[in-house]
Order: structure tokens, then sequence, then C-alpha cells
């Protein structure tokens, strides 16, 4: 019997159009920005016939016969209940791109040996016998190339649930061979297959960078000296893993090879297939002070290194601006460098050419860094602002906020990122300075405020495509640490914000006439709906405003293994068109810890309610959210808030605990805000009474949510709540109707 690695059946077949569409460019990220850039097209098929091709379909009786056309200008190949690898026959230097396009047809989920999965590709393989072609050797069958060399990627293996990056040989003399595999994408859903959607895959070669970028989006890199994971397998087949650099002397650059499509029980349509060469970039650019550094990232296609070291800031451009990262295309590497901005500079004490900084406006508002050049990469740094009064000693807010020179002439950002596929890698920022600083949102955030607001943030994003990966803001002033206005495909991951926290009665402490506290009788001034009650005893109010924050027009959010700690809202994404939050941690918020947008959903992560809900639905119009969180012990706690508030429709929502928790409730329909929410719901706190009359919705919605309480918790259902299902090991208290509560001593 013929094997059918030899045997391709070509005859008709139902062609799904996928040349129509123009095929995208390869593109430029992480690494490689400021380091090379595409070159010439080397290396294309149109796929009229398979003579560019070697063909390894793995045999396999009992199931459907395999196909493998080429035709109308795609490769369709159909392989149910089998592996397969395809070789382009032409060998391959290092320091090349890959680029084709791909298409999983959905239909493939009606046959039990064909799934939407597997957008595999081997790139610089190689065969220490020279027997790569080798059919009898080669099989098609996955195990048979753990002896070759040359990187590996993945989308949606293992029935489209992981995204992941190897560098072979996986076996070295027989035995298993510990090599670099790269995971951290598992289970994400922006990395994963989308069946019926033409996806781009583009894979780098340049000498030892390694990429493998997905419709655009780099999914992951490696290059010498960086930290990355190593998988090893015992001779009984257990996996482990453990962390490793990724050097020349273990992991030495593979120099040419071969690429492979790579399938496995699997329906794919390729087109589009191209090779172009990637060239070196400008040389790179050096740069020893603040003046250099100003004129060299006003420049496009560089690759510019600051010279290790402390640096002030010695003005602001046109009083708005301290660095204008006005060139595309570069790669600007700050390792080893921190520069510090005076707040001198920043509230107008400092003048320059003789005139008042005060005076100079700009319609975007002040930002140190400000970035509107394209394809942007910024790696490393430590940026701060060096403040009298943040000294380590303790802050006497009162008079704080009467002096001018601790804080801006007038709002401000930290960095403004305006430019498309910006990204910043291991940048640490500590934004100081601010007023009113120690109040939270008590004389008001934004219009209706009592007194001038001199708010100072620390990274704003405007455009799309922009990408923030393992940066920390320290925020010890009133603003947001990472937000986003009108931005789309935002990515925000192995991130952690830091702010500061108050107790209310260290407010009551303040009794000089011009304190704030004092000025305004001790009581709240916003919003229009608390206005005038007192501020509350034995609460903690927030320093600055909300950890990562989406605003109305900003388009999708992705946030992965974030901590934030100590802010207003933790990760606030509820006015983004679609979120998704994978792997986070929030701690010792006041507003909430989490919210979310229609359909958002929250998988894998974790949080407390030490000073407000973990969870907070703001909208009845909020619909179709996924939340799946871990509430965590806080004995810290102050205040009377519940665990969550819940409203909205069509939620599926699961809470968790492995530790006992203090005794909140869990609130599912509510008419007005949170701060009218407290652990006796539906009672009203007291005081609040006829406020809460005057200014309460006579209606609500809480419809259709399913939550399960994996917790002892006890969940209070409001009045006007219907049609939803809980299932809880806590108590529950039903004020609605037609509501179905199941009562679980296990866990579910």
């Amino acid at each position: 019997m013929k094997s059918l690695t030899r045997v391709i059946t070509l005859c008709s077949f139902i062609f799904l159009s996928v040349t129509t569409m123009t095929a995208a460019q390869p593109v430029v990220a992480g690494k490689g920005v400021g380091l090379f850039k595409v070159g010439p097209l080397i290396a294309q098929d149109n796929f009229k016939n398979l003579d560019q091709w070697v063909v390894q379909v793995q045999p396999n009786p009992n199931a459907p016969a395999a196909k493998v056309i080429a035709k109308d200008r795609s490769l369709d190949c159909y392989l149910p209940g089998r592996g397969a690898t395809i070789w382009f026959k032409k060998k391959l230097k290092t320091r090349v791109t890959i680029s084709y396009d791909v298409l999983c047809p959905s239909s493939a989920q009606d046959n039990k040996n064909l799934q939407p999965t597997d957008i595999n590709n081997f790139w610089m393989a190689s065969d220490p016998d020279e027997k790569l072609f080798d059919t009898n050797q080669f099989t098609g069958e996955f195990s048979s190339y753990d002896p070759i060399h040359g990187y590996y990627a993945s989308t949606g293996g293992g029935k489209n649930t992981t995204t992941r990056m190897r560098r072979y040989p996986r076996v070295l003399d027989g035995k298993p061979a510990d090599h670099p595999a790269l995971t951290s994408r598992d289970g994400s859903p922006d990395y994963l297959i989308k069946p019926d959607q033409r996806m781009h895959i583009q894979l780098v070669a340049y000498d030892d960078v390694i990429q493998y970028i997905v419709d655009g989006k780099l999914v992951y890199e490696m290059a010498h000296g960086d930290d990355i994971q190593i998988e090893s397998r015992s001779s009984d087949g257990k996996r482990a893993t453990r962390k490793a650099k990724y050097t020349p002397e273990h992991h030495p650059v593979y120099r040419e090879g071969y690429f492979g499509f790579r399938m496995v029980g699997s329906h794919h349509i390729y087109s589009n297939f191209k090779v172009h060469s990637l060239t070196p970039a400008d040389k790179t650019v050096t740069v020893s002070s603040i003046k250099d550094l100003r004129k060299a990232v006003a420049k496009s296609d560089q690759h510019i290194v600051m010279t290790p070291g402390t640096y002030v800031l010695p003005d602001m451009i046109d009083g708005h601006t301290g660095v204008h990262f006005s060139g595309s295309n570069n790669r600007i590497v700050f390792s080893g460098v921190t520069i510090q901005t005076p707040i001198s500079l920043l509230n107008g004490q400092v003048k320059k050419g003789g005139k008042d900084n005060r005076r100079r406006r700009s319609r975007r508002g002040i930002a140190v860094y400000l970035v509107t050049g394209d394809h942007v990469t910024i790696t490393g740094g430590r940026f701060e602002n060096t403040h009298p009064a943040h000294n380590g000693k303790p802050i006497d807010f009162g008079s704080y906020n009467q002096n001018p020179a601790h804080y801006p002439v007038r709002a401000m950002t930290e960095i403004r990122l305006e430019g498309d596929h910006i990204q910043l890698h291991g940048c640490h920022v500590t934004v100081r300075g601010s007023s009113p600083y120690g109040y939270g949102n008590i004389y008001g955030i934004g219009g209706g405020a009592v007194i001038p607001l001199h708010k100072h943030s620390g990274i704003l994003m405007t455009g799309d495509h922009n990408i923030l990966d393992g940066c920390s803001v320290k925020m010890e002033a009133f603003g947001h640490a990472i937000f986003v206005q009108g931005g789309d495909q935002i990515t925000v991951r192995n991130c952690e914000v830091t702010g500061e926290v108050r107790a209310t009665n260290d407010i009551y402490k303040e009794n000089h006439p011009k304190d704030l506290a004092k000025k305004f009788g001790y009581k709240i001034q916003w919003p229009e709906d608390m206005h005038g009650l007192a501020i509350p005893r034995n609460h903690m109010i927030n320093l600055m405003e909300d950890g990562i924050r989406a605003y109305s027009g900003t388009g999708h959010m992705t946030v992965e293994n974030c901590k934030v700690s100590k802010a207003r809202g933790g990760i606030k994404l509820y006015m983004a068109r679609s979120a998704t939050v994978t792997d986070c941690k929030v701690l010792d918020c006041i507003n909430q810890a989490y919210s979310l947008p229609n359909r958002g959903t929250i998988t894998r992560s974790s949080g407390n309610a030490a000073y407000g809900p973990l969870l907070y639905i703001h909208s009845d119009s909020h619909h179709s959210q996924k939340i799946d969180l871990e509430i965590l012990p806080s004995p810290h706690a102050l205040g009377d808030h519940p665990i969550a508030a819940l409203k909205g429709k069509n939620h599926r929502i699961k809470f968790t605990a492995k530790a006992p928790l203090s005794t909140r409730p869990i609130i599912i329909g509510y008419p007005l805000r949170f701060d009218y929410l407290s652990v006796d719901y539906p009672k009203v706190p007291a005081g609040m009474e006829a406020h809460f009359k005057k200014f309460a919705p006579k209606d609500y919605r809480a419809t259709g949510i399913s939550l399960v309480n994996d917790t002892n918790l006890p969940i209070v259902i409001g009045k006007l709540s219907e049609n939803n299902i809980i299932r809880s090991r806590g108590k529950v208290r039903d004020l609605g109707k037609g509501n179905s509560v199941v009562l679980t001593t296990k866990k579910n």
C-alpha cells in the first residue's frame, strides 16, 4: 500500500475565495524596530501548482482521504484525522520574513476528524542528516520532526486552545531535549484561530531575533539575552518548565533552513505566500544628553541608544512638552537610564527666554513625553518627577494643596502616545504633583468641580495598536495611571500600577481655615447626588484615579497579567467597545476592582474588596459579560461596602475563594451608585436617606444573570431583579421575583 505521503489527491473540491483580497504587507515590530527594515521580495508562490513544495502526509487508513490541492491562487489542505507538513523547496537564509494568509473554515467542525485548529509553522528548519524531504523518515506525524533544527510557532493548537513558539530540536540522540518553549499566550482568545476569517501570518528570522506575528500583532519574540522558558521532558513524557536566558552559547543562530506549513486534523486554505529579505536599519545612534535625545527622536528609521546614567530635564519645549518623539520606525533603548523632571518645570516656576511657562498653552495639554510617530518601540528607562514634598515623610495634605509649587500649572500627562503601533517595554514611571491631592473625588473630577483641577496622569494612549509590556506606574498624584481615549486594539500586559489611599478619619484632623476639608465643612461636594453629605468616617479614599481605564470611543482592550493596587478603580474598562482581562490581580481599590463593557470577559483573575467592591457593573444596559473571579481575603478591610454590585442582563459570573472571607454581601440589582450600597442593603446608609429619595431612579434592570457563588458570602437579590439563576454556597435573600435559587454545600 502506497504511503499517503506520496499520494496527493488532485480532485475537485469546494474552494473559499481568499484571493480577491489584497495581501497585508510585512510589518516591523518589537525588537525589529530600529534593527531592520523590510527589503525586496525574494520568493513567492501563487499556487498554480505544487512544483515548489514537498508534501508529507501522515498515513491514516481509518480516516477520510487527505487532499492537498494547488488551484485558483490558493493551497487547499484537507487533512482529516492526520498531520501534514508541506515544505517550501527553496532554502532560505537568515534575515528574512515569511508571510502568508490562511483561512480555517468553520465547516471543519462538522467532521469529527477536523477542527479549526493548528496553524503551525517551521522555519529555518534543517535535518542534521540532510534528509528533511525524505518521506520515510519524516512521515507527516508531528513527533517525527522532533530531531530537526529550527524554529516552530503555532496558533490554535490543542483544538484551538494554545499558542506557542519553540526552538527545535525537541529530541537529541534519541532522548528528550531541553528547549525554549514560549507558552504565555495559551488560552487567550485574542491569540487563537478565528474560523472563517482570513488571518495573516508572519515569521521573522533576523540573526538571533526570532518573531511570530499574527495579523500585525507581535505574538512572541526572543533574542539573545532575553529571559525565556525552557521545557524539559522526562523519559515517561512528563513535562516541566524553568526560567533561563536565551544565550548564543546554548542557542546559536540558525542561519539557514526551510519553511514548512504544518497542520493536523484541520482544513486550511493558504494564499499570498511571500518571502522578503530584511535589511539593516540605519546605524545605531548613541545619545548622551537630553539635547541629543530630542534631536534624534525627531528623525525616523533609527536604533537610538541613550548612554546609561541619570539625566535631569532642563526645560519644557514651548512650556508644554519635554521630549517629542515625532519620528517613526524608531527603536529607542533607555536601559540603565533615569530621566528626572522637577515639578518646578511643570508649575511655571522655571522660565525660558524670560517668558512665563504658565502662559503657554497647547490643545493637547502638557506631556513630558509626547509620542506622535508610528511604529515606535521604547525599551527600559525610569521616568520620574522630583518633588520637595514627596521625601518619604508623611504629607500634610492641607498645606500641600495650598502651595502652587507642589502641582502643575494645569492638567497634564507624563507620557502621551498619539501614534499607532507604539510599544513600551520595561518602562517605569513615577508620577508626583497634583491638586487636589489627598481627597479622592470629594471636590470633583471634571465638570462641576468646586476647585481648579491640576490633575497629573501617567500614560495616555490615543493611537491604535499600542502595547505596554512589563511597565510600572507609581502614582503619587491625582490622575489615571494608564488610560485610553479613543485608541483601538490596545494591549496592557505584565504591568503594575500602585497608588496610595488615605483614611477618611484623617481628613477630620484638618483645621486650618485654608485646608480644603475645613473650608468645605467636611462635606462631599461632588457629584450632585452626594453633594452636602458628610465625608464618611471609617472609610478609605483614593489619592489617585483609576489604574487601567478606558474612555468612550475606545475600541478593543486586552489586559493580561497585570496588578493594580490602591487606586480608585482598578481595571475599569466599562466604556470600551470590547475588552478581555486575563490573569490579573487587583487589591485595595476604592470604587471597584473590575468593570467591563458589554460581552467583556474576565478569566483567571482575582482581587479583594478591602475598601470597595471587587466587581461593579455600572449600567442597566450592560449585558453578556463572562466573569470568573477569585475573591482574596482582606483582614485589613475598612468601610461598609458589599463584595460586588451586579446589574444588567445575561451575565455569566462565578466567584470562588480559597480562604475564609469576612462576611459582606453580593448584591444583584440596585437603583443608585455604589456610594449608597452597604452591607445592610437594601437599607440606605444612615444620613443618606434624603439624598437617596431625591436622586434614586424608580426602576433598574437585573435580569437573566447566572451567578455561581462558590464562597460562603451571602447574596441579596433586589426587589426588581427578575429571572436570575443563582447557585450559592452562601445564604441567599431573594427580594425579587422569578429567580431560581439553588443552595449547595459542595463546590460548583
